[in-house]
């Protein structure tokens, strides 16, 4: 302030500012902005800034005088850093826990250089484990908070918008959504038992594909509810078979889904999108029909110019009765399958959990009434995990703690679904079920002995 009052007295000694205006000038205090600010809360935020910016074709950013306004909210943003760091800590101690046990009972090495097969379990510096968590406002697509690792000192690449994982079985609803839209309802049976497919790889050569459920057991019949609450593989795989692949693909292209793989294993969720991309999709469900692009920001302007104003860009993909039909499943997952560990006192929640195949990555995508979001984990280099940590494990509890900070910070937000007119409550072997006028209420006569049906 010293060298700036030396100034102002000397603007003033050579007559170039009044005394009113010397003498104001010598009293105001004027505001300083940490430059560091913005940069040191959200990072990724700033980084995401400059490459959609880039993308545009700004190239003085730098320069040019922009003011840039985001989606974001700060307050948000520390609560999806925190609950991404909270279940990444959780996870390493299960893992240091695990290691424990393992050389207990394992002879000791006869060198230091063994120490390293662990992985790095010792030191959680040198794990590999990271994540990433995308939150977004359903109707408008707006994102309000996005981290891309759990420490951006230690890595500073996103992957909530590079990185490309397989979704694994958090891509079930897709299917599920477009069985509900051609007349499935959650009380249609599927049949969940094992097969083997038998086809010929790239180079002719014939090979045997034997899916199995997590749980490694089956269930013979199985209501579609059920199927997707327990993440069954086989009863989805057969519903993919009773679609058909070919009509399953058109459909999804309703979603805007690209690159989806043309054989039984797309059923698995093995295409690869970036979480922001998955979170897109899944506006699907949780704005009642309508998907909505993703916005991180809001305008940029230029002194008087109005460089970009976002626009809200929709597709619509469902109707609002039968969208509803797949997220009152998508509830009964958390209440009672396996996204147990996503559930929070005081607010209705839908979501699916996702784990690759030896739990190589772990999801977790969920939603609110107005509010959804992405969890992912798992190692850059794309190795397994440790062998417990699925979805619902490592992913679930992350979501969870975010949502416990977004009711403190914004508890007057919506917590109940609403049901859509045009919506059919019937009791199905004593539980309630929905139904529409596209997705009717089963009659006895259209439920033959499926089993029998598939083996005979």
């Amino acid at each position: 302030m010293g060298r700036a009052n030396r100034v102002i007295s000397r603007m003033y000694a050579l007559g170039w500012i009044d005394e009113p205006t010397y003498k104001t000038s010598l009293e105001e205090n004027p505001k300083v902005y940490d430059e560091t600010l913005t940069q040191n809360k959200a990072p990724f935020i700033v980084d995401e800034v400059v490459r959609t910016m880039q993308e545009m074709g700004i190239e003085d950013l730098k320069t040019g005088g922009y003011e840039i306004h985001t989606t974001i909210d700060l307050k948000l943003q520390e609560a999806a850093r925190e609950s991404l760091k909270f279940a990444y800590d959780a996870s390493i101690k299960r893992l240091k826990e695990y290691e424990k046990t393992k050389t207990a009972l394992q002879p000791e090495p006869e060198s230091d250089e063994d120490d390293e097969d662990v992985g790095g379990t010792d030191d959680t510096n040198n794990t590999l484990l990271n994540g990433a968590l995308v939150s977004v406002e359903s109707q408008t697509g707006d994102i309000l908070a996005l981290v891309g690792s759990v420490d951006y000192k230690k890595s500073s690449f996103n992957r909530a918008t590079q990185g490309k994982r397989q979704p694994g079985s958090s891509f079930k609803p897709f299917i599920y959504q477009v069985a509900i839209d051609l007349g499935y309802s959650g009380a249609s049976q599927l049949v969940d038992i094992a097969k083997t497919y038998v086809y010929n790889d790239s180079n002719g050569e014939e090979k045997k594909w034997q899916p199995k459920n997590y749980e490694r057991g089956y269930n013979g019949i199985v209501s579609l509810r059920e199927a997707l609450v327990h993440s069954n593989n086989l009863a989805t795989i057969n519903l993919v078979n009773e679609i058909g692949l070919t009509q399953l693909i058109k459909e999804f292209k309703k979603f805007d889904i690209r690159d989806v793989p043309n054989d039984l294993s797309l059923s698995l969720g093995t295409l690869s999108m970036s979480p922001l991309e998955l979170a897109k999709y899944y506006t699907s469900f949780s704005n009642y029909g309508v998907q909505v692009q993703t916005n991180l920001i809001s305008s940029i302007e230029k002194g008087s110019n109005n460089v970009y104003e976002k626009t809200l860009s929709t597709r619509e993909v469902t109707t609002q009765t039968q969208s509803f039909i797949l997220t009152s499943i998508l509830k009964d997952v958390v209440e009672r399958g396996t996204g147990r560990n996503a559930r929070v006192a005081g607010i209705e929640i839908a979501g699916k959990t996702g784990t690759t195949n030896n739990n190589v990555d772990g999801w977790f995508v969920g939603y609110s009434p107005s509010i959804e979001t992405v969890v992912w984990f798992g190692n850059d280099d794309n190795s397994p995990m440790y062998k417990k940590e699925t979805g619902g494990k490592i992913a679930a509890p992350a979501f969870a703690k975010y949502y416990q900070k977004l009711l403190v910070l914004y508890p007057q937000i919506p917590r109940k679904f609403e049901k859509p007119e045009g919506i059919i409550e019937v009791e199905v072997n004593g539980k309630k079920e929905y139904f529409s006028d596209v997705s009717k209420p089963p009659r006895r006569e259209d439920t033959p002995d499926l089993i029998e049906e598939l083996v005979f």
